[in-house]
């Protein structure tokens, strides 16, 4: 729990400190208690300068500042409250950056997904050192490290100051800096609870780097938690519908309801693709069960495709004008080997169009992600 006192002597700015602090750790479901501290003595008593002020845990002292950085300096105080609360039960998008186009266009997804389902953004970049033998010893560049990561600050900073006129409602960005292996690093990161990973995708390399990019493929494999690829021309505002594709949705029901969850956060109706092996028949009752428990309010479809009609019925979403959410769950080898290994063309499509959600079986043995409630 966080012991927080707010110093102030009830003006307007005071007002709004605390009606927007108590917001933001309200809809974080972070455990506080809240002092309020009005009167003059006390406050000059507890070494507090400028008022409105919070404090934390009596240990770490926030002041809002007058004159044109009151927004500023507030935004910065309830992010770093929330920072000490471990951001709550909020949603963690972390979001790989190299400064380039594609990662630009994966934090726009990204920042547009935020809003919707309550997270903050942890900008990342990852700095590979750079060495030089010299003499048979081993000199880190650490110059270029700091340049690295005064760039990732930078960015964060201009990107906290892009919301000029509904400072609270935007998305907080955090900037995380590492120095290692960015495969390592970022699935250290995906382990952390509550995260998703939103990254672009470069289209360079061989056939399967020619969708995922040769970082974003490692990823696939490895991240614990949901990661999105974002192609370059993907935007969130233009998705109109969710579709999940699955060989097995009796399966893949922990799959399946953070879908469904999803779909609802985003306001977009969901469509099942079941694939039938062989014309097997599918009893549908059981998914409709689960999804219309936990979610009677979405708008669902489900479809059962015999698998020989995969690829085309790829196609057909792909080829389609509207632009798409495609869910892969990753755990069915035969049905999704199929489909990665087909020719460039279909892949420049995806890439060109659809943003891709990839849940792996890492993200299946756990359900700490989930945007479902886990009982009833």
């Amino acid at each position: 729990m966080l012991d927080i006192k707010i110093y102030g002597t009830g003006t307007p700015s005071y007002q709004l400190a605390k009606t927007k602090l108590t917001e933001a750790l309200q809809n974080a479901n972070i455990s506080y208690k809240l002092q309020e501290i009005t009167n003059v003595e006390e406050i000059i008593r507890d070494h507090v300068d400028s008022v409105p002020a919070v404090c934390v845990n009596d240990r770490h002292l926030f002041q809002m500042k007058p004159n044109g950085q009151y927004n500023k300096t507030l935004r910065e105080t309830i992010q770093k409250v929330l920072q000490l609360g471990k951001y709550g039960s909020m949603k963690k998008i972390i979001v790989p950056t190299d400064f380039s186009d594609a990662s630009f266009t994966a934090y726009n997804f990204a920042n547009s997904l935020a809003r919707k389902i309550n997270a903050v953004l942890l900008l990342t970049h990852v700095y590979h050192p750079v060495s030089t033998d010299m003499q048979q010893l081993v000199a880190v560049n650490e110059e270029a490290e700091r340049v690295r990561e005064d760039k990732l600050q930078g960015f964060v900073s201009s990107l906290n100051q892009d919301w000029i006129g509904n400072f609270i409602t935007e998305p907080l960005v955090e900037g995380v800096f590492r120095v290692g292996f960015p495969r390592m690093e970022l699935k250290d990161l995906s382990r952390l609870e509550n995260a998703l990973m939103v990254m672009g995708t470069t289209g360079e390399g061989g056939l399967l780097k020619k969708y995922f990019g040769s970082l974003s493929l490692d990823m696939m494999k490895e991240v614990h938690c949901p990661l999105f690829l974002v192609p370059p021309l993907a935007t969130y505002q233009d998705m109109s519908r969710v579709i999940f594709f699955s060989e097995d949705l009796s399966s893949d029901s922990n799959h399946l309801l953070y879908v469904a969850g999803l779909a609802v956060a985003m306001e977009c109706p969901l469509s099942l693709m079941h694939f039938s092996v062989h014309g097997e028949e599918y009893n549908l009752q059981d998914t409709l069960n689960l999804i219309q428990r936990f979610y009677p309010e979405l708008e669902f479809v489900i479809d059962v495709v015999d698998t020989n009609q995969v690829i085309t019925s790829l196609d057909e979403f792909l080829q389609d004008q509207n632009k798409y959410l495609l869910v892969l769950s990753t755990g069915h080898k035969n049905l999704f080997e199929k489909f990665f290994h087909r020719s460039i063309s279909d892949y420049t499509v995806i890439h060109s169009h659809c943003p891709v959600l990839v849940l792996n079986q890492h993200f299946r043995e756990s359900e700490r992600h989930g945007f479902y409630p886990l009982s009833s």
